[in-house]
C-alpha cells in the first residue's frame, strides 16, 4: 500500500465524475417515532463514480492503464474535483500543529454556520499563497500532507492561504468490469459501467 503522488487521476475523465462529499449519520428512531441523530465523522469523506467520464476508446485505455498502476484498491492517488478545487484567502485557513507548523483547511459557510475540511494535497508547482495578517509570508509547504511551516511562529488565527488542491482518493473496487458496447467509425467503443472511487488516507 502506497500513495502515488504522480500521476494524478486523468483530469479529462475526472471532469465527468458524479459525486461529492458525504457524511455518516447514525440514526435511531424510537417506538414513538422520535429521531436521535449522531454525526459519526468530524469531516466529510468524498466519493464519486467516474464512469461517465469515459467518452471514447482512448479514455477507456487511459483509465485502464491508471487502474493497473493503482492495482485496484491498493494504492491511493490525487484527484481533481472540478466542482471544488481551490481556496481563497476568505475560506482558506489553518489549524496549528505546533508553534511553527500548520495544517491547511478550507472553510464552508452557510449563514452563521461553518464546516471545516482538512486539505492534505495542495497542488504542486507553487500555486499556494500563504499570508500572515494579510501580508505574504515566507514558508515551506509539504504538498504530500498539506502542512505549512512558518518560522516566525504566528498565531494560527492570523494565517490564511489560497490556491488549488487535490483530493486523496483510491478505487473502491478491485475489478475492472469493462465491455465492448458498440463499434463506430473509430473502432470499438468500450464501457465500464460503474467505477466507484472514494477518499483515502492522505498517505496510503
Amino acid at each position: 500500500m502506497a500513495f502515488l503522488e504522480t500521476p494524478r487521476f486523468p483530469d479529462r475523465i475526472a471532469y465527468g465524475a458524479v459525486g461529492g462529499p458525504m457524511f455518516r449519520t447514525e440514526l435511531v428512531v424510537s417506538a414513538s417515532g422520535r429521531e436521535t441523530r449522531n454525526g459519526a465523522w468530524a469531516y466529510p469523506r468524498h466519493a464519486w463514480d467516474v464512469s461517465q467520464g469515459i467518452n471514447n476508446a482512448a479514455d477507456f485505455a487511459t483509465l485502464r492503464d491508471f487502474f493497473m498502476i493503482a492495482r485496484g484498491r491498493q494504492h491511493g492517488w490525487r484527484f481533481k474535483d472540478w466542482t471544488d478545487y481551490a481556496a481563497t484567502h476568505a475560506d482558506g485557513y489553518v489549524v496549528a500543529l505546533t508553534s511553527t507548523t500548520f495544517q491547511l483547511f478550507k472553510r464552508y459557510t452557510s449563514g452563521s454556520s461553518t464546516q471545516g475540511r482538512p486539505i492534505y494535497k495542495p497542488v504542486h508547482g507553487g500555486t499556494i499563497v500563504v499570508k500572515v495578517s494579510t501580508v505574504d509570508t515566507a514558508h515551506t509547504l509539504d504538498t504530500a500532507t498539506g502542512i505549512v511551516t512558518i518560522g516566525s511562529a504566528p498565531s494560527a488565527a492570523s494565517v490564511t492561504w489560497a490556491g488549488e488542491f487535490d483530493v486523496p482518493m483510491r478505487f473502491d473496487t478491485d475489478k475492472l468490469d469493462g465491455r465492448i458496447a458498440a463499434r463506430n467509425k473509430s473502432g470499438l467503443l468500450h464501457q465500464w459501467d460503474s467505477i466507484p472511487i472514494i477518499e483515502s488516507a492522505p498517505n496510503a
